[in-house]
């Protein structure tokens, strides 16, 4: 292993006593994040991980606990080091199969006690883990977790790629659903559409899966799915798939979904189809034009004017002007525009 002698010497200096260490019991010790990042890079930790075990020897839990228990106690590294090392080692469990790690050895990282405390970036008078192992081996158990699940999926969609949908509702689990939209994504247009179908006839009751039939209209490119999605769709999965459509749809296919969206979706859906559309469409004169027609409007009025304001161009701030001339609800939100849109504009010179 590489050492520096002269660093350590700073390391006494800097920690005035060496710690103390049995039965793998560490005490806490507070570390700058550049001193403990500096010792860290005066070991060769990639050698280190090796050492711990490998593809072949990661299944005997023994063995590779007593490993992992003598980099926890090496009196010659400094604390940093040795969990690093550890930490390094937990990361690189995720490139290896869920079968090949012995249950053990995640169960003993997912329960490491981490003590190489370093001041938190935005509370400075707070402490955390500078190499959150615990963390770590949740990760990579997520990870296994999401795996399992997209080639239960890859099964599926050759089997019955209908119930696919069933497995994803029955399934509250976040990286379980994960894996099933991973295998989405590469799935025969066949099986996708069947699965989209399914989808689409349960969006109504059931709009956790707002995302599944999101990430196949964006594949299939179904026009209909896609109203259908605005309408009965709900929930984070919504915006990412709009998000989705405007980065691949024309930006007429966008006006038109906006158009449709804003007479049958509800309220929620329609402004946030404004929200997310409006940056593509900001020089479409239909959109601009059924925009300003809905300034008046009691439900989406606000949600047009505050789109309208977003880096309007010329047309669309002459537009505003001539309709803020009155006393209208659509010339008051249209004076709203423009006050938001010269509000913003004093910020930008001011930054």
């Amino acid at each position: 292993m590489l050492r520096s002698p002269s660093f350590y010497i700073f390391l006494v200096l800097a920690h005035l006593a060496q710690t103390t260490w049995a039965n793998d019991q560490r005490r806490p010790e507070q570390w700058d994040r550049t001193s403990a990042m500096l010792a860290v890079r005066a070991v060769d930790i990639d050698l280190a991980v090796r050492e711990i075990g490998n593809l072949a020897t990661l299944n005997d839990a023994e063995s590779t606990l007593k490993n992992l228990h003598s980099i926890a106690n090496r009196s010659d590294w400094p604390l940093p080091v040795r969990e690093a090392v550890i930490y390094r080692f937990t990361q690189s469990l995720a490139t290896m199969p869920r079968a090949a790690v012995a249950a053990g050895v995640v169960s003993h990282l997912k329960n490491f006690q981490a003590h190489t405390l370093v001041p938190h970036e935005d509370h400075g008078g707070a402490s955390i883990p500078l190499f959150n192992i615990r963390a770590a081996a949740a990760g990579v158990e997520n990870g296994w977790l999401r795996n399992q699940s997209s080639l239960e999926a890859e099964s599926l969609l050759i089997t019955k790629p209908a119930t696919l949908v069933d497995h994803y509702r029955k399934s509250g689990m976040h990286n379980v659903r994960s894996g099933y939209m991973d295998s989405l994504r590469y799935a025969d247009l066949m099986a996708l559409t069947v699965v989209q179908n399914a989808a689409l006839e349960q969006l109504a009751q059931a709009p956790e899966l707002t995302a599944v039939v999101g990430l196949t209209a964006s594949i299939t490119g179904d026009n209909d799915a896609m109203l259908k999605l605005l309408i009965d769709g709900r929930g984070a999965g919504l915006a990412t798939a709009l998000q989705r459509f405007s980065e691949q749809l024309q930006a007429v296919e966008i006006s038109d979904l906006l158009a449709e969206a804003i007479e049958h979706a509800p309220t929620t859906n329609a402004a946030l189809a404004i929200a997310q559309w409006w940056p593509r469409l900001r020089h479409d004169k239909a959109t601009r034009e059924l925009l300003l027609d809905y300034l008046a409007d009691p439900e989406l009025g606000s949600a047009a004017a505050l789109a309208l304001a977003q880096s309007p161009d010329l047309q669309t701030i002459k537009s505003l002007r001539n309709i803020a001339e009155g006393n209208s609800v659509a010339a008051k939100r249209a004076q709203m525009a423009l006050d938001t849109d010269r509000a913003q504009l004093t910020t930008e010179v001011r930054l």
